[in-house]
């Protein structure tokens, strides 16, 4: 059985605290090679989501767009970013955490635990 998750966190380094409210959109790449929306989600007070809970998950390459234009905007910032996408090879039967670290002109992330 598949028991895996897929999950993010997002912080903005620029002040060093969780970013909420910000809108994840998940994708999978299917067999002819285009992106199909599984959902969309949303970080929650700190700044965390699960993706795509065990048994939902099967092996792909997924696409996680963060849609960080609208968090900036509400907080009355620019950003060079309006939406950042992470594409990640996820076919190993392992849970994959991606975090997001954010600033308004910057960004990194990696593979967590």
């Amino acid at each position: 059985m598949n028991t895996r998750k897929l999950s993010t966190h997002v912080l903005e380094t620029s002040t060093g605290k969780a970013a909420s409210n910000i809108k994840v959109t998940v994708y999978r790449l299917d067999e002819i090679q285009e992106w199909r929306a599984i959902r969309p989600s949303q970080t929650n007070a700190d700044g965390r989501c699960l993706l795509l809970d065990q048994g939902e998950f099967p092996n792909g390459i997924y696409k996680l767009t963060f849609h960080v234009g609208a968090y900036f905007a509400a907080k009355n910032m620019t950003t060079l970013y309006p939406a950042i996408d992470i594409i990640a090879d996820c076919n190993e039967n392992q849970n994959y955490h991606i975090p997001l670290l954010l600033s308004p002109y910057g960004y990194t992330t990696y593979r967590g635990t």
